[in-house]
């Protein structure tokens, strides 16, 4: 399975459409999210279209979050501490997870 993680950019747009191109020539599972979602709703609403309508697993969007670099200068992670982004990685993990266990 390739997980996508995806800028709302028209470069990280760009570099999702090719690297879901060269997935589906290995034939693979795609899921696909949005980090720093927040940051241009337009370009993520376009990755969430994208999605649907090309029938792939969208599995969530990540928050920019101010605390994220609080954590990594503490040599932690996001899903160390309590903070939005680590909740939503939690969660794409679980909507990846799923994915992988139906097979």
């Amino acid at each position: 399975m390739v997980l996508i993680v995806a800028e709302p950019t028209l470069s990280g747009i760009s570099d999702m459409e090719r690297i879901i191109k060269t997935a589906k020539r290995f034939a693979v599972k795609i899921a696909i999210c949005v980090n720093k979602y927040d940051t241009n709703i337009e370009h993520t609403n376009r990755i969430e279209r994208y999605c649907l309508d090309n029938r792939l697993s969208y599995v969530g969007k990540i928050p920019f979050d101010k605390n994220a670099v609080l954590a990594i200068n503490n040599n932690s992670t996001i899903v160390d501490i309590e903070c939005a982004s680590g909740n939503a990685a939690k969660s794409v993990y679980i909507k990846v997870m799923e994915l992988l266990l139906a097979g």
